[in-house]
């Protein structure tokens, strides 16, 4: 694969992080945290891996096992599907992927993009400070970067966090052109992202859907809920970044609100269970197809995050868990009196 030159990356990577750390406006989330110690390190296991030293495999396999523990396992298993590490094959399959050509010029290139991960360090520290405030008798959990030659950007295990690094080289990384990926993507492997998508899926874990009732309105509020979780970890986060908007796209938004809530009532699509409109209206897309080509895909939980934003204006001594813990969306909507 050709590769480009990471320095405009590195640059845009930098200021991207500092947009999300630095902001002006007045929000009651952003609380005091200077009392708080922690500091996120960003563990590098792609430089563990592979970088390993392989003239004693079983001894660096051990290594990884100690350092590493149940994120090892789901790593191997479940992203690159070379087996458990106690299979008797297991040694020459982790060889073959880390003496993969193509597995080593990705890692190569993503080493050069991350060669600092101090931006990202400060920017979950700051998260996570605020997420220890608001949950005290938690534990921040273990943020692990792995490559898996673009197999998968986010996993949860346990008290892990997995993000993986391949997936956040820039949208004008050549890989993701070759690779075919849609633009509508692409603005969103920007390496700013990292600590936004380590956090929503810290949430998801946390608060797992329950879909015992699926429908649209659960599924938008849902939504809604992780990117307002998002932005409570967050507090001067940007909405377009918290939800992989364009400015354009924002601004459709604000002032489309009222047209899409009468949308969505007038053609009955609130309490859809078809898994086919579900999808259209809270899964990414060049746009949502219930609304005109100018609407990005998702537009519905941007709605999501409006409502739950309107319960809590309208409930103001709930703690971020009590938020997120309602799990009656329609009883939620209802206290909200969202109305656009």
């Amino acid at each position: 694969m050709n590769m480009m030159r990471p320095v405009q990356r590195t640059i845009l990577f930098i200021t991207g992080i500092a947009l999300l750390l630095c902001g002006c406006r007045n929000n009651s989330l952003d609380v005091d945290i200077s009392k708080v110690d922690l500091n996120i390190k960003l563990e590098r296991f792609d430089r563990d891996l592979f970088e390993m030293d392989q003239d004693s495999m079983d001894f660096a396999i051990g290594a990884m096992y100690k350092q590493y523990d149940d994120f090892f396992d789901v790593f191997n298993v479940h992203v690159v599907s070379i087996g458990q590490a106690s299979s008797r094959r297991y040694p020459s399959y982790l060889s073959m992927f880390i003496n993969d050509p193509t597995n080593r010029e990705v890692y190569e290139y993503t080493k050069e993009i991350f060669a600092s991960t101090t931006e990202i360090e400060t920017a979950l520290s700051e998260g996570f400070r605020h997420y220890l405030y608001h949950y005290p008798d938690s534990l921040a959990p273990r943020v692990v970067a792995y490559v898996s030659r673009f197999n998968q950007g986010l996993l949860t295990v346990g008290s892990f966090v997995g993000v993986g690094l391949d997936q956040y080289l820039g949208s004008e990384c050549s890989y993701y052109q070759q690779m075919g990926t849609p633009s509508y993507l692409l603005r969103k492997k920007e390496p700013a992202r990292v600590p936004v998508d380590v956090m929503s899926a810290w949430a998801t874990q946390l608060y797992p859907y329950n879909d015992s009732l699926d429908n649209v309105l659960s599924r938008m509020i849902y939504h809604g809920q992780l990117a307002w979780f998002v932005g409570a970890m967050f507090p001067e986060l940007d909405e377009q970044l918290n939800m992989g908007f364009t400015d354009e796209q924002m601004k459709w938004c604000r002032n489309n609100e009222k047209q899409m809530w009468t949308h969505l009532i007038e053609e009955k699509l609130l309490f859809s269970t078809d898994p086919m409109n579900i999808r259209k209206l809270v899964e990414d897309a060049p746009y949502t197809s219930f609304y005109t080509s100018e609407s990005p895909g998702k537009a519905a939980v941007w709605q999501g995050w409006q409502i739950v934003n309107a319960f809590v204006e309208r409930n103001p001594g709930l703690s971020v868990h009590q938020v997120m813990s309602q799990r009656n969306f329609q009883e939620l909507l209802r206290l909200s009196k969202y109305n656009p």
